[in-house]
């Protein structure tokens, strides 16, 4: 087993291969008959002593995916068409928008083995967003304000996380829906602030250019005053997405030879 890679073939079985190879040759070279190449509905066959093979065309070989980060940089490297392959009528590539962040080029299905290459891809450069975990108030504000567009709910949440205290955890009723905290203004006074869930919040989860999904967040505030945001859309932000991109590129690949797919 441990000569034998993934496909099951052994070495002997190379060996036993080569060897064939080797002898097929070698009868042929010594042999008065000569061997036809004959051209048939398009495929190459080669017959020798009242035997027909199909010779299989060689699979060449694929230039390299290219990496852009950007739906701008996409849409450029489609109309620039630097290497002349957008501008064949017969062959329409393919846009396919993989997820929010991710949208491939793929090329039209060519040749014997019928393959299909990535011309190029498209990743989204967007910060990671820690969901479902509770941190610091410092932490938490930080994240809202660079990893999430502003709104008014943001300055809400900013102004509720920045006011909680660990010392006014005693203080925090909660009946699984909302939560009520009590915040200190100044020395004397006190304000019972009720935060409803969930909380419709843009966070910065798909390419910059096209706009960004809003969706429902549940605001937690555990017993030491940190804080968290947990998903309440199920995932359904992500279709959206997919829709503005979709949309994007329909709007500035107007005219391309390419079908988006998305």
């Amino acid at each position: 087993m441990d000569n034998e890679n993934k496909n099951g073939i052994t070495p002997e079985v190379v060996r036993a291969k080569v060897e064939y190879l080797v002898e097929e040759g070698y009868r042929r070279a010594c042999s008065d008959q000569k061997v036809e190449v004959l051209k048939i509905d398009g495929n190459t066959y080669t017959a020798f002593q009242g035997e027909l093979k199909r010779v299989l065309p060689v699979r060449s070989e694929k230039p390299a995916t290219l990496d852009v980060f950007s739906l701008g940089g996409l849409v450029h490297f489609i109309k620039a068409d630097v290497d002349g392959m957008f501008d064949d009528p017969e062959r329409r590539f393919i846009v396919r928008v993989v997820n929010p962040r991710r949208v491939d080029v793929l090329s039209p299905v060519y040749g014997y083995y019928k393959e299909r290459e990535v011309v190029a891809k498209c990743d989204a450069l967007v910060p990671d967003i820690p969901f479902g975990r509770y941190m610091g108030v410092d932490e938490f504000q930080i994240m809202l304000q660079s990893r999430f567009e502003d709104s008014a709910n943001r300055a809400l949440v900013l102004q509720l996380s920045g006011s909680l205290r660990s010392e006014q955890s005693n203080q925090i009723a909660d009946d699984g829906v909302s939560q009520k905290v009590t915040i200190n203004r100044g020395v004397a006074t006190a304000a019972d602030v009720t935060v409803k869930n969930p909380v419709v919040l843009k966070p910065l989860r798909t390419f910059y250019e096209v706009a960004q999904p809003e969706s429902p967040f549940i605001l937690r505030f555990n017993e030491n005053a940190n804080a968290a945001l947990f998903e309440g859309d199920g995932g359904a932000w992500k279709l959206r997405a997919v829709a503005n991109i979709r949309a994007w590129l329909e709007a500035n690949l107007k005219g391309c030879n390419v079908e988006i797919i998305a």
